[in-house]
């Protein structure tokens, strides 16, 4: 038994701890403190990882649908056949600028409004190629922007053809994965393909690196599928119709998504954030980089990224939401369910902010900072719930079972209130109690007395019985409530035959020791349904059961005297009884107040 101004004293001190622990001044201090960790965390390797993830999947499934004004002519292998049958030197690399200028005249006359090569032309084969490339581009009035070295002069280390418009292709910026999520429009000083065509467009492209925002496919299925434009072998143009190109911007490029290579390898090829979407598993086509750029710049699309400040505060209103929620004590699932659904809104909330607003917010720094003080938190609020439970079962203690605490302790259900419930019920008290009042001193009284109760209360623990009441020199005990099981007439019949063994070696005790003769313990059973629960008034009740069952049980109490027995127990209680197999009826006994007599029971 715990002793109420000892232990009872020391665990109401731990769980007023516990409470200061998760009062709202701690709670923010708990925040904070996570707020640090987790903005620190965020610049590890395997933190950035995962946001580099979750920023790709948003940039690919948030994607705006693409404009329709630009053409891709892809440079794939049938068209690089193609070029290769029909050129003089019969190469496959370098590219025959001669057939590639014979394919710029044709989409100029198809009506294209722009043209860029994503091919290098900073470097002839010779000088026949270079001439027939300049003749049959010369009279254009479509505007050309070809693709070049940028680390060569030209005039100096190439030819210069002059109707071309000169083009850094090197502005896909890849940094810490290889995957380019940025665009410099001015490479090296030199303005980019995608600038170059802006330009041409009466566009302002932006006067340093931006962030690209990634146009959805035109197609999801079939041979050009995660394309941001409608695309077209090169050796096809001259058999399509002119509107099919006609006032659109056409890119030209290498392009060899789903092909085996002459070279064996992808070439051109690049990581981006597409690269879960269909089309993209093993990269994009340079080409069509330079046109996703294009179609951000005359969108006027600008990604933004809040800085530092707004991560922190982000992430502190995340910890704070988190320790909150924390505070309630709620079961395992609840508490999954919770941060379940907090990390659905966190995603849907970052893919709502870049679909809607262009802004690329922090997704995992928030959500670690959530899940984690949300943990904290909820522990705290266990352990503080588990130390009051603690406490209050030193009060428990002298009226319930240590078993039937630790299911309180354990958050097992317990009906709280009055309701009708079929239990066991015994009451007992001691033979001839009132002559060992008049013949013990007081003294003795109150050690043997204490001593018999704690013996008592030691063999009802032992069958998880409910101590109602005591009554001067007996109790009034409960099977079955507070909490249900279905053996308890079983156990009141085990209870009280253990009651008799402790009674019968105690009353020797006392003998030996007091030199008074302590009487036999009596003791009543009945089973049968009970109002049972809380009862009293608003300021003070008690949990305890009415009905027939417990004036038969005392009856049957008072009519041991009469059988010379320790127990009786009614034929009730013989019927719910599946292990009394050795009781033995006493008869029908007239009960007073009782109408009809009540086939009694005894057992050794």
């Amino acid at each position: 038994m715990a002793d109420a101004t000892g232990n009872g004293a020391e665990r109401s001190g731990f769980a007023a701890f516990m409470h200061a622990m998760i009062s709202p001044l701690v709670t923010v201090g708990i925040a904070l403190a996570v707020t640090v960790v987790t903005l620190l965390w965020d610049q590890t390797a395997p933190a950035r990882f995962v946001e580099n993830f979750t920023y790709d999947m948003r940039m690919a499934y948030a994607a705006p649908p693409p404009s329709g004004d630009i053409v891709i002519v892809k440079m794939d292998d049938p068209s690089m056949l193609v070029m290769q049958e029909q050129s003089e030197c019969k190469c496959w690399s370098p590219v025959d600028k001669a057939w590639i200028g014979d394919l710029v005249a044709t989409l100029s006359a198809k009506g294209a409004k722009a043209i860029a090569l994503d091919i290098l032309f900073s470097a002839w084969r010779t000088d026949e190629e270079y001439a027939a490339f300049v003749e049959k581009t010369q009279n254009l009035q479509t505007p050309v922007l070809a693709a070049v070295d940028p680390a060569l002069e030209p005039g100096v280390d190439y030819k210069l053809a002059p109707n071309l418009r000169l083009v850094n292709p090197n502005s896909l910026v890849a940094r810490e994965d290889d995957v380019v999520r940025v665009y410099d429009p001015t490479p090296n000083g030199m303005t980019s393909i995608a600038a170059g065509l802006a330009q041409v467009l009466n566009v302002e492209p932006p006067k340093g690196d931006f962030i690209m925002r990634y146009r959805g496919p035109v197609e999801r299925t079939g041979e050009n599928r995660g394309a941001p434009a409608p695309s077209v072998s090169a050796h096809l143009v001259r058999d399509l119709p002119d509107t099919f190109f006609k006032d659109k911007i056409v890119l030209i490029g290498r392009v060899t998504r789903f092909e085996e290579t002459q070279s064996g390898i992808l070439e051109d090829m690049h990581g981006t954030p597409l690269r879960f979407t269909a089309g993209h598993e093993d990269g994009t086509p340079g080409v069509e980089v330079h046109a996703h750029a294009l179609e951000q710049m005359r969108a006027g699309d600008k990604v933004t990224i809040p800085g530092l400040m707004w991560l922190a505060i982000s992430v502190l209103v995340a910890a704070l939401g988190g320790a909150a929620l924390g505070r309630s004590t709620f079961r395992w699932w609840v508490a999954t369910l919770v941060v379940l659904v907090a990390v659905a809104i966190g995603v849907a909330g970052a893919f709502l902010a870049l679909a809607q607003f262009n802004v690329m917010v922090s997704m995992l720094a928030p959500l670690t900072a959530f899940a984690l003080c949300f943990f904290i938190q909820s522990r705290l609020a266990a352990t503080q719930l588990q130390e009051e439970r603690k406490l209050y079962s030193t009060a428990l203690e002298r009226y319930l079972a240590p078993q039937v605490i630790k299911r309180i302790e354990d958050g097992e259900p317990m009906t709280i209130g009055a309701e009708r419930r079929e239990i066991t019920v015994m009451v007992s008290d001691i033979e001839n109690f009132s002559v060992l009042v008049g013949e013990a001193s007081m003294e003795d009284l109150a050690l043997i007395m204490n001593g018999y109760f704690d013996g008592l209360y030691e063999v009802l623990w032992k069958h998880e019985a409910m101590l109602d009441k005591l009554t001067g020199d007996g109790v009034i005990v409960l099977f079955g409530a507070p909490f249900r099981y279905e053996d308890h007439a079983d156990r009141a019949i085990e209870c009280a035959r253990d009651i008799v063994i402790f009674s019968e070696s105690y009353r020797q005790e006392v003998q030996a020791k007091f030199g008074r003769k302590l009487g036999r313990t009596r003791m009543g059973l009945h089973t049968g349904t009970c109002l049972v629960g809380n009862f009293g008034g608003e300021k003070r009740f008690n949990y305890t059961a009415y009905g027939e069952t417990v004036v038969i049980a005392a009856r049957l109490e008072a009519a041991n005297k009469e059988t010379d027995t320790h127990i009786l127990f009614s034929d009730s209680t013989m019927n719910h009884a599946k292990r009394a197999a050795e009781a033995r009826l006493v008869g029908e006994i007239k009960l007073k107040g009782v109408v009809q007599p009540v086939p009694s029971y005894t057992v050794t």
